[in-house]
């Protein structure tokens, strides 16, 4: 019997303990110490860990094998679907020094639920009842490998975590040009009575991103994103990325995103026209 398999229990743990501790490395290196870790009392809720970085609460399933492992799918609880941006995290490391070569991650972008694994295959018992059956057990789906995507680091995994510096998608947050948005219609805009809100709060985020995209547009031709960020972490609190984890909430209406507020036109920071209407009714 391999080490691996006689103290498995163990090595859980320990690889539990080491990827805990390289995401708090990269949070005391890059994150001014933003990371916070969580462990849950009952383990019945299908996570091992929650993190919360930059406002987002991520619900962790854990999961380890080393690369010459054969495993080829992995096992997860129904209930993760049932947090805000559940996911599974499946470490590939080295036999030996125990080296993390890869992750694959199962999820979706912070904010947003798992993917619905309601239809994926049930799970079954791996030992048969006293008649050799092997009956199903209905609480966990089956996730294939393919099904997973692969992350080279341990950085790659803390940004598409938390959202920091997410890839732009053109159908959701960027038109290709301002004629595009200004033919969007007001049924496109669904969550415009929170400017109404927003302004009422000036210690909020999403106000004073506003406000200071407004300070800064009437003293110069144009706003870049940097600037506004800039801007932001020098005269309000908060670190850097926590305000562009917060902008880019402000770049959608879908899901648990704060509204469709923002988009870019090249290097230029604009606000949709619809969205402008209303900011204009309100003092900043």
């Amino acid at each position: 019997m391999s080490k691996h398999n006689e103290h498995s229990s163990y090595r859980e743990k320990l690889i539990e303990h080491l990827f805990v501790g390289e995401l708090l490395k990269l949070s005391w290196l890059e994150h001014e110490c933003g990371l916070e870790v969580a462990k849950p009392e009952v383990d019945n809720s299908g996570y091992d860990i929650i993190v919360e970085c930059y406002g987002v609460v991520r619900h962790i399933q854990l999961k380890a094998s080393y690369t010459s492992s054969s495993t080829t799918q992995q096992k997860v609880h129904i209930k993760l679907a049932d947090k805000p941006s559940g996911c599974v995290v499946w470490i590939i490391f080295d036999e030996n020094s125990l080296e993390f070569k890869e992750f694959l991650f199962y999820g979706d972008q912070a904010g947003e639920p798992l993917p619905s694994i309601d239809n994926l295959k049930v799970a079954k018992h791996t030992k048969g009842n006293k008649d050799g059956v092997k009956n199903e057990r209905p609480n966990i789906r089956v996730i294939n490998k393919g099904q997973f995507e692969s992350v080279n680091s341990v950085g790659s995994l803390f940004n598409k975590l938390f959202c920091i510096n997410p890839p732009e998608t053109s159908d959701l947050t960027k038109p290709a040009s301002e004629l595009q948005q200004v033919n969007s219609t007001i049924d496109d805009f669904t969550k415009l009575h929170r400017i109404k809100i927003w302004s009422k709060k000036p210690w909020q985020k999403n106000h004073q991103l506003i406000k200071g995209f407004l300070e800064l547009e009437s003293s110069s031709s144009f706003v870049d994103l940097d600037a506004l960020i800039e801007f932001c972490s020098t005269n309000f609190d908060g670190a850097k990325g926590e305000w562009k984890n917060n902008f880019n909430s402000m770049k959608s209406d879908h899901g648990n995103s704060h509204g469709k507020i923002f988009f870019t036109v090249g290097n230029k920071l604009k606000i949709y026209s619809e969205a402008r209407k209303e900011i204009d009714k309100f003092n900043w």
